[in-house]
């Protein structure tokens, strides 16, 4: 046995999936749009724990899960200013929070878990 194996650059890389999140969300033929997630890397998930422990609160669950999702997607581009803009907020957690129903988030929070 190697380790060789654990080397960086013969690891594989992590697979996104593309899903349809909402039905609500179409191209101009009237097709759902595809959603891109990733799974997070510790060193990600670290930098999120860091940024709740700062918040004046503490660490709330809540703000940790919306965060976790909100860098979890790819597309559409949560960090776009035009997006923000047009839903009137600041922030990826914020968009997010706006796009999305109850089921949809559940449904998003759902499929990030599966691939963490």
């Amino acid at each position: 046995m190697t380790l060789k194996a654990f080397y960086k650059q013969n690891r594989k890389d992590i697979q996104h999936k593309k899903i349809v999140i909402s039905e609500r969300f179409c191209d101009e033929n009237g097709k759902a749009i595809v959603w891109e997630i990733k799974p997070l890397m510790q060193k990600e998930n670290e930098m999120i724990l860091k940024k709740c422990r700062m918040m004046q609160k503490g660490i709330q669950q809540y703000d940790y899960e919306v965060m976790v999702l909100a860098e979890s997607v790819v597309f559409p581009d949560l960090n776009s200013i035009k997006l923000q803009n047009n839903y009137h907020v600041a922030g990826k957690e914020a968009l997010l929070l706006e796009m999305l129903t109850p089921g949809e988030y559940q449904k998003l929070k759902t499929l990030i878990e599966q691939l963490l």
